[in-house]
């Protein structure tokens, strides 16, 4: 192969987007490519000749000399941008940049001869400097957001739970035979509703935070299959008779027991159970099918509803996500909470969808005995 002549390398030398400096043993430039001149602010013709020091703030002169005289007696022949901490450069119009060199060393007959290549880093640092400030403030704004929410667990919860309470204690009267006016026992009962309904959406709050922070407590232990299912459609079941809607099972025979934490799986169904009788039309039908492929067991829950759109679909486990077909009852953290229990269970839950047709919601769960999958 034939080398490039000794114009051709210095024309692609010259071309470099990086600076490449030479110096002699006096520290006097021989060399300033186009890219130095890009960088520095002067063109080669006001450096050549002219002492190293005057691409270096006053500051660095002595330290920057030193470190070039210990690098000449040094066996040392080059050392690279990566062995070398940053260095800083002063242009010509006086600002100062951030850089990175690397400096190599060849003998002539007139001595040794010093090559430098430096890379403007500036942007990169402030970058860095920039994601460094990103990264405090999001720390400062998780803090608070714990902050927040330890409130809401503490002060706000007392006094949800004091108007369930009370609210309670009136519906108690009434049906023990005290005369009350229709209307309080109608509007203590909506008291009720509503203050259960605000302690689910803080219990929501605290589970998703909890998860996020993986202090997200669990307590599995085996749990037979068919039992986990009739247990949540006795649950739901009330709900769906409300509404006019069927309930019911397909549990495959001989579906191993499965390692389960009680009162978390309780609500993974009750949340997609929910979901399901929500979306579905009046008088269908929701159905949860049970089935091995070991060493999981897989659990899907089925509807007939509206369906998820396409475009949806990749977004219904975000937190505060809620399909635009919804009446944003909730706070759209119910599948976030769901993925969060099956994943801490060693497990993986997953939508299949079909718009005008129905949803399946399927998630996994280790068979009694075997080690997590997640």
């Amino acid at each position: 192969m034939e080398l490039p002549s000794d114009a051709l390398l210095a024309q692609i030398i010259n071309a470099a987007s990086d600076a490449i400096i030479c110096v002699d043993q006096r520290q006097q430039i021989t060399f300033f490519n186009d890219g130095a001149a890009h960088i520095f602010g002067y063109d080669a013709p006001e450096v050549i000749g002219e002492k190293l020091d005057r691409l270096i703030p006053a500051r660095f002169h002595a330290a920057h000399r030193s470190h070039v005289r210990n690098f000449a007696h040094s066996p040392v022949p080059a050392r690279r941008m990566a062995e070398r901490s940053r260095v800083t450069g002063l242009r010509k119009d006086g600002s100062e940049f951030a850089a990175e060199a690397s400096i190599s060393k060849v003998m002539s007959d007139n001595g040794p001869l010093y090559a430098v290549i430096l890379r403007d880093v500036s942007d990169e640092r402030a970058a860095a400097h920039s994601n460094e400030r990103l990264l405090v403030e999001m720390q400062r704004a998780v803090r608070a957001r714990d902050d927040l929410l330890g409130l809401v667990s503490h002060d706000l919860r007392n006094p949800v739970n004091a108007v369930r309470m009370l609210a309670g204690a009136i519906l108690r009267s009434a049906a023990e035979g005290e005369a009350l006016p229709p209307h309080v026992a109608e509007h203590a009962s909506v008291m009720q509703q509503a203050a259960s309904q605000m302690d689910a959406l803080i219990q929501d709050l605290l589970d998703v935070t909890r998860i996020e922070a993986g202090r997200l407590l669990m307590a599995p232990q085996p749990m037979a299959s068919a039992l986990l299912v009739a247990g949540a459609l006795e649950t739901m079941r009330p709900i769906a008779e409300s509404r006019g809607l069927r309930l019911s099972s397909k549990v495959e025979p001989g579906t191993p027991p499965v390692m389960a934490d009680p009162d978390r799986i309780t609500q993974v169904f009750s949340n997609l159970i929910g979901n399901a009788l929500r979306f579905s039309p009046d008088g269908e039908e929701v159905w949860i099918e049970a089935h091995v492929a070991a060493p999981l067991v897989t659990f899907s829950v089925h509807d007939r509803g509206a369906g998820i759109t396409p475009e949806e679909l990749p977004f219904v486990f975000d937190r505060f996500w809620q399909a635009k077909r919804t009446n944003r009852s909730g706070a759209g953290l119910g599948l976030s909470i769901c993925r969060g229990i099956v994943h801490a269970l060693g497990g993986q839950i997953w939508i299949v969808s079909d718009v005008g047709k129905g949803t399946v919601v399927s998630f996994t769960l280790p068979m009694a005995g075997e080690e997590p999958t997640a």
